[in-house]
């Protein structure tokens, strides 16, 4: 048996001895409430005795006064019915709390009888011959008789004269006086002796009034017999004591309590067990099996018995290894190169993709604009030349594929600037639907739903149609033979639960859900857990770039929104694509493209841009647009350049990122002194000078690296007769 084993049966045996000791106190505590249980139903029983006497006290006062009276006797003997009337009336016996009474002659014949109401009173049904059986013993009786569907106490009494108090002398008569035991009278007993107390049929089953010792409830019963003895029913007692029902429950809690601690004190032992000994013994007989010390790297740091068998156990790896180095030098230093050229080229492959995605923008975009802006510039001056075009027009199609590919690695490692608009998700979605027929062919049937109700969200439009545009081809690539794929939007509302299973940034609060449904191949677990990984794909090679879905996760979360994805092989895949709900009026209206016609204005313009090739096209641009133009190639050239310039500069175009000098700073130093100059700011990637986080500060305008000689005379024209002035200041 394993030593942990036998450590864990111990602590069980500990545990189940204490938990014992808790069930014998349970047993114990039980008797002795029990006892205290069976003590308090005696003392209930003798205070709710003591009760029935004191509350019969005036129907037996009654009884007894009023057969010791001699006018009593002469009245019975003359049969006397108005004094009948006269003393022994209503009045009188609602003093006493009686109902009715009844007189009889000494040969038990009636001779009157009164109910406490207009009434008639109701009959004893008692016959002559019952009288002397009844008062054989002693001169007074007690009994209750059925009276409609209630029950009646009757107290009754021998009639004598004045002088004969101990009822010596013949009997002149009887008298009875009853008292109805109805609902009132019982609530009203109830209520005086703390109980509750109903009346039940003699013949009834008592498995139901019994005692509930442990809710603090105790039952007992009076029999309530006829004159001749036989029971007539059963007068039920109960007394609640919310004392000794909490105390019960508060001792169960307590027991319960004793054994959840027991549990929780057993799991906690045997996981510091299994986390002191069990963990560090597997570790140890892990890194034996498997012939390597790695596994006992951690322990073998520790103090304890198992730290110093771990390091024993690297000592004997070490002299095993050492052995190994001299038998095997020369292979283990060829194999050991080899190892450290893989390790140096994967290390230099991840470091050149990081840097292409995080820092490629700002030349790359440079050259791109070169490369794209000279290309139409060749392309409109050699309209004559029909080849000479077609290839300046390849150029210019080369580099926006370039700039494509350039804005997706920015994309998925969000250094993208965005430009968010608020604008309406269901136009932008029966927009894309036309541009998407074009894109995937005619076999596919391509469905929108634009269902939101609200469709406003806040984002940069172009970046939502290349979201769209990428999952459309994602999904048409996903159905080779055809298909259907459904582009829907809906109002959702996700709640504090549901949000963060999308996506550990998002809250809870409305938004408007983008989906896209396809019915290919769909994805098992193993593919979704890598779709949105840079350069993960499916497809073959030459076939695409794993870029698709990083650069719509990219967009997605900088937008501040989630994904999710839903697919099984053989089902097709839905993408759903969260973005919180504005309320905002829409700022963003597509924009008609027309050409751009030369200034008359003649209007100047400070280009200030470090890159050289960029800074010419530019300056050559706005030249061919009417514009003065001055060029400088950083921020203290331009400084310079403005001071010794007497005339109006209208507008700085200024790359952002430049040595010495950044274009933000340039911008507000210039403001100073031309505060009338509007400012553009030319970047080609995200900066936190003009942005946060990669979103455009609303106040600055911006034109993005790359960029074409008509995109940048439209820009020029725009901000100068419609733009913001020079410099606003960050507070």
């Amino acid at each position: 048996m394993k030593v942990q084993t036998k450590i864990t049966l111990l602590i069980v045996l500990v545990v189940a001895t204490f938990m014992a000791g808790l069930w014998g106190f349970r047993v114990f505590d039980k008797s002795k409430f029990r006892q205290i249980t069976e003590q308090r139903l005696i003392e209930r029983n003798r205070a709710f005795d003591a009760f029935l006497e004191k509350d019969g006290e005036p129907l037996k006062t009654l009884a007894d006064y009023d057969t010791n009276w001699d006018q009593m006797v002469q009245a019975i003997a003359r049969n006397d019915q108005q004094w009948f009337k006269e003393n022994v009336n209503g009045a009188t016996l609602t003093a006493y709390k009686a109902n009715a009474a009844w007189i009889y002659g000494p040969d038990a014949s009636p001779r009157y009888s009164i109910s406490a109401t207009d009434a008639e009173p109701p009959s004893l049904q008692i016959p002559r011959e019952a009288f002397d059986q009844l008062f054989s013993q002693e001169p007074f009786a007690h009994f209750f008789v059925k009276v409609a569907d209630d029950i009646m106490e009757v107290r009754a009494a021998t009639i004598h004269g004045s002088k004969d108090f101990g009822r010596q002398t013949p009997r002149q008569g009887f008298f009875f006086v009853g008292r109805l035991w109805n609902k009132p009278a019982l609530d009203e007993m109830s209520l005086f002796s703390n109980n509750e107390i109903t009346l039940v049929p003699a013949g009834e089953r008592t498995q139901e009034i019994r005692s509930d010792e442990e809710n603090g409830v105790i039952v007992f019963t009076r029999k309530l017999r006829t004159w001749d003895g036989l029971p007539l029913a059963q007068l039920v007692v109960r007394n609640d004591s919310p004392v000794v029902q909490q105390a019960n429950r508060s001792s169960e809690r307590l027991i319960l309590s004793l054994f959840l601690f027991a549990l929780v004190l057993l799991l906690l032992i045997y996981s510091a067990l299994v986390r002191w000994v069990g963990h560090p013994l597997r570790l140890i007989m892990a890194s034996l099996k498997r012939n390597d010390p790695k596994p006992i790297d951690g322990i073998s740091r520790d103090s304890s018995e198992f730290g110093e068998l771990a390091r024993t156990t690297q000592k004997f790896f070490e002299q095993r290894d050492n052995l190994i180095r001299e038998m095997e030098e020369r292979r283990a230093t060829e194999e050991a190169l080899r190892k450290s050229e893989e390790e140096l080229r994967h290390s230099q492959k991840m470091e050149a993709v990081g840097r292409l995605a995080g820092g490629v923008a700002h030349d790359f975009n440079n050259l791109l604009t070169a490369i794209i802006g000279y290309a139409e510039l060749i392309s409109t001056r050699v309209s004559s030349n029909t080849l000479a075009r077609q290839n300046a027009d390849l150029i210019r199609k080369a580099g926006e594929q370039a700039a494509a590919l350039t804005r997706q690695l920015l994309a998925f490692s969000r250094k993208q600037l965005l430009q968010p608009k608020v604008i309406d998700l269901n136009s932008l979605v029966v927009e894309m639907e036309k541009l998407l027929r074009r894109v995937i062919g005619e076999r596919f049937d391509l469905q929108s739903h634009p269902d939101a109700e609200i469709g406003r969200v806040k984002a940069d439009p172009s970046q939502i149609e290349q979201v769209v545009l990428n999952l459309g081809v994602n999904a048409r690539d996903a159905m080779p033979k055809g298909g259907k794929l459904i582009i829907r939007t809906e109002n959702v509302h996700l709640d504090k639960k549901a949000a963060p299973q999308i996506s550990a940034s998002l809250a809870a609060g409305d938004y408007v859900m983008l989906s896209v449904t396809d019915t290919g191949a769909g994805m098992d677990e193993e593919t979704k857990a890598h779709i949105f990984e840079p350069f993960f794909t499916t497809k073959g090679p030459g076939k695409g770039t794993g870029l698709g879905l990083a650069t719509v996760y990219g967009i997605v979360r900088q937008t501040g929104g989630g994904i999710s994805v839903e697919s099984e092989p053989g089902q097709g895949s839905t993408f759903r694509i969260y973005l919180p709900l504005v309320t905002a009026p829409l700022d963003f209206t597509k924009a008609v493209t027309v050409p751009v016609e030369k200034s008359d204005n003649f209007e100047t313009v400070l280009v200030v841009e470090d890159e050289e090739i960029v800074r010419e096209l530019v300056c050559e641009v706005l030249m061919e647009q009417g514009y003065n133009v001055i060029c400088a190639a950083d921020g203290l050239e331009a400084l310079n350049v403005a001071e010794n310039f007497d005339g109006t500069i209208h507008l700085l175009v200024t790359d952002v990122i430049m040595p010495h000098m950044n274009g933000h700073e340039l911008a507000g130093k210039l403001s100073s002194v031309r505060p009338e100059m509007k400012v553009l700011y030319v970047s080609g990637y995200s900066d936190n000078d003009i942005g946060d986080h990669g979103v455009l500060d609303p106040r600055f305008e911006l034109l993005q690296k790359p960029f074409t000689p008509q995109t940048l005379a439209r820009k020029i024209r725009d901000v100068i007769h419609e733009g913001r002035y020079a410099y606003t200041s960050h507070k």
